[in-house]
């Protein structure tokens, strides 16, 4: 009887364990999101940069050509998300501080800063960078 009641424990943990990993990944606020999206920038894992764009941008440009793009381009050094303003519950707008590493291809020995504005709509539940 306990080892059957051992069991049932375990399988009750497993599955509130695995329940509440699904949940967390479809509930991400937006700037859980940014941080995933810069983060990943910033270690250049683009291709989970690519999966945090919306549908719409995902049909034009396919994950191989962002990546190479983005190989070629200016390195992200780092970034501070300045603000986020939710706009209702499906859509948001944020300020982020970016700064981007010195490049020699670029001719710039310095890191350089600039604040963008990056837009976010939730799409089938999650939230996702809107770039058009």
């Amino acid at each position: 009887m306990k080892k059957q009641y051992s069991l049932i424990v375990i399988a009750a943990l497993v599955l509130l364990m695995t329940g509440s990993g699904c949940k967390s990944s479809t509930t991400a606020t937006p700037k859980e999101v940014l941080n995933k999206y810069f983060s990943s920038a910033v270690s250049q894992d683009y291709a989970t940069t690519y999966k945090c764009y919306y549908g719409a941008y995902k049909a034009k440009i396919n994950k191989d050509e962002y990546i190479r793009h983005r190989k070629e381009a200016s390195a992200l050094q780092s970034y501070d998300i300045l603000a986020v303003n939710m706009e209702g519950d499906k859509a948001a707008h944020a300020e982020v501080k970016l700064t981007f590493a010195p490049s020699e291809k670029l001719g710039r020995k310095e890191p350089v800063s600039t604040v963008v504005k990056e837009d976010m709509i939730k799409e089938e539940g999650e939230w996702k960078i809107k770039v058009w």
